[in-house]
């Protein structure tokens, strides 16, 4: 956490005081928007209201660290900027974002790039284009990825196995199990007092407006998928995630990347249902008082597979 922490108050806590945080035509904007545009790191000087001091962060159990807050007066490129051409045909008003988006993650460009853009308004049919917070593109973009890739891997076929992964960090363990049906996913979340859980079947449609998990179910999504799709299997997925001493939240980018390193560590391959749930009794006792009450088993239950029948 400490060297998070130096890190994170060396950052700047963006005020809301100036037009340039509403508004997506004015000199500072346009700026900001050419360093992410460029191709590579750009060199630029920035004026203050006031002199940057970076002793006093901003501890929030909701929201994290947060640097000092400061509002932008001026900035200024003290170089050329060389513009990626596939950015730039995307910020001409003339495709969705999605489509922009998704172009974007194909040809490999940064993840922090493409967002940083979609927070600024860039992506978009013009009369759409809107500034909003980065909290809500970081979770946008999310979803859109993993809901492209969704209907990719689905097309695939089923893995053989259940497979078993997990990893730990900063208070965090994550337990993940794959099963051989079809797609489905669900991310159960214990913080002590706080449990949530999401569950989509193979449409992909929660039955409510927002999951219960926020932006974790998006991004623990986005990083399994990643991995179906590089394998061109399809599977049905439980996540459980318990949280401890998880003293300061590292948003949703946290769980993403989380994922992304446990599902590079399989713990176990099994046969059966009965040996994957006597495996993680074993090993993970909380995890695995969540996996016996999961719906993905109770709906796989439920289903009649066609080898039931003689024909």
């Amino acid at each position: 956490y400490s060297e998070i922490h130096k890190s994170k108050a060396k950052n700047l806590l963006g005020s809301t005081k100036s037009n340039y945080i509403k508004k997506t035509n004015t000199k500072i904007t346009e700026d900001i928007t050419e360093i992410y545009k460029a191709k590579k790191e750009v060199e630029f000087t920035s004026e203050f209201d006031k002199e940057l001091k970076f002793n006093k962060p901003i501890f929030s159990n909701m929201m994290g660290t947060l640097g000092t807050k400061n509002e932008l007066k001026k900035i200024e490129l003290n170089e050329n900027v060389s513009i990626a051409k596939k950015i730039e045909k995307h910020t001409l008003g003339e495709t969705k974002s999605r489509e922009a988006i998704i172009e974007l993650y194909e040809k490999g460009f940064n993840e922090s790039q493409i967002i940083n853009l979609l927070s600024l308004g860039q992506f978009g049919i013009s009369i759409n284009k809107r500034m909003v917070p980065t909290k809500w593109t970081i979770s946008a973009y999310d979803k859109i990825i993993s809901e492209y890739l969704l209907s990719i891997i689905t097309k695939n076929k089923i893995i053989e196995k259940y497979e078993i992964y997990n990893y730990s960090d900063k208070g965090n363990n994550f337990l993940i199990i794959l099963i051989p049906e079809v797609f489905s996913f669900e991310l159960y979340e214990n913080m002590g007092e706080f449990e949530a859980s999401d569950y989509v079947d193979f449409n992909n449609k929660l039955k409510y407006e927002e999951p219960k998990t926020a932006g974790a179910f998006y991004a623990s999504r986005l990083g399994i998928l990643e991995e179906l799709r590089k394998r061109q299997r399809q599977a049905s997925i439980i996540i459980i995630r318990v949280i401890k001493d998880y003293e300061i939240p590292l948003g949703v980018v946290f769980v993403r990347e989380s994922i992304r390193e446990a599902i590079k560590k399989k713990i176990g391959s099994f046969s059966t249902l009965k040996e994957t749930k006597e495996f993680t009794l074993e090993n993970y006792k909380i995890h695995y008082n969540y996996l016996i009450k999961s719906q993905t088993l109770t709906e796989i239950k439920k289903q009649r597979k066609l080898r039931e029948w003689n024909f």
